[in-house]
């Protein structure tokens, strides 16, 4: 008869668990599917990055969010830069634990703000055409001490970036 309880007790435990898991899912901005290559992705993917100048052009980083906890890479193709706004052409390598994709970029960084607006179309990967929208802020000092040793001293840039799916087509 004890046995019997403890094993109810269990099972309505794990079902408990697998409805909060499938509650805490269904309101999170991206999510997943098993099927087919961008049918893996409702709404949208969501991820947050902090990035960094390694030697200029290159960059690197973290990710995380709905890709997984990951790395960043990253190239800059095109640098304009005046006192007040900066235009960065760039790609994007993000290496999540999840999923990996390169976006084309393109940013404008406001230098009296410390802020930037990125706009960009997902080159490879599951998630390929859809559009790029994130931002980012420059954070100086950075304490990261991979930025420290970097070309551009103590600066970083932490920002987020949001693919709707369904927005490339």
């Amino acid at each position: 008869m004890k046995t019997i309880r403890i094993r109810t007790l269990f099972a309505s435990v794990v079902v408990a668990i697998m409805l909060l898991l499938n509650i805490s899912s269904a309101l999170a901005g991206g999510q997943r599917e098993t099927s087919g290559d961008k049918g893996r992705f409702r709404g949208r993917v969501e991820l947050i990055f902090t990035k960094w100048i390694t030697n200029f052009p290159n960059m690197a980083g973290l990710v995380s969010g709905d890709v997984g906890g990951g790395t960043f890479a990253g190239e800059i193709l095109n640098y304009d830069h005046t006192t007040a706004v900066d235009k960065i052409e760039a790609l994007y390598h993000i290496n999540g634990g999840a999923y990996h994709f390169t976006a084309h970029n393109f940013i404008t960084q406001n230098n009296l703000k410390g802020t930037a607006v990125i706009d960009g179309l997902v080159l490879d990967g599951p998630l390929k055409g859809e559009r790029v929208r994130g931002e980012y802020q420059v954070i100086s000092p950075c304490g990261v001490i991979n930025a420290q040793n970097g070309s551009s001293g103590d600066v970083c840039f932490q920002g987020t970036l949001s693919i709707r799916v369904g927005s490339g087509d």
